[in-house]
């Protein structure tokens, strides 16, 4: 049974919609202030166990407003390249490379903010299970990248043979 064309609704596909919804996860983190719940405290205690030479909370402050501002542009990234990779359909090698370019570029900011998430850890000495959750959306995104590359090697090899 086939559907009318003005009955057709777009197709979700589910790269975008993902790396949307990580977007949307980064952000709520981000307000929670990466589930810290006392930047004050953290200093104090650095301090009081010998890990910082003083009691510097504007360092803190500054570092807290870097990894905010790092993780929004990765997560930004992402959501542009998987967009700008779905917005070229290949008739060409070159598109189909131009494509290719920027699902990499999507995997690349997955790992950026993999690792902006792990040095939030390190800095904070906060417990790595809290972000549990959002290193595992990263990972299925990367998933979903990787298998979306590998159905669009049917471009190249039609282009090349």
């Amino acid at each position: 049974m086939s559907v009318l064309l003005a009955d057709r609704t777009e197709s979700k596909f589910e790269v975008i919609v993902f790396s949307t919804e990580i977007h949307d996860m980064l952000i709520e983190l981000m307000q929670r202030s990466f589930g810290i719940k006392d930047l004050d405290q953290i200093v104090r205690s650095r301090y009081a166990h010998g890990k910082d030479k003083t009691e510097n909370f504007s360092k803190y402050r500054f570092l807290m407003s870097g990894f905010k501002t790092r993780i929004e542009q990765y997560s930004a990234l992402l959501m542009s390249n998987v967009r700008a990779a779905n917005s070229i359909f290949p008739t060409s090698l070159s598109e189909y490379e131009k494509r290719r370019e920027f699902q990499n570029n999507a995997l690349v900011n997955c790992e950026q903010l993999i690792n902006e998430l792990q040095r939030i850890v390190d800095v904070f000495d906060v417990d790595i299970n809290i972000y549990r959750r959002y290193i595992n959306a990263i990972d299925r995104e990367i998933g979903l990248i990787k298998k979306w590359r590998q159905k669009d090697n049917k471009f190249k090899s039609r282009f090349q043979g």
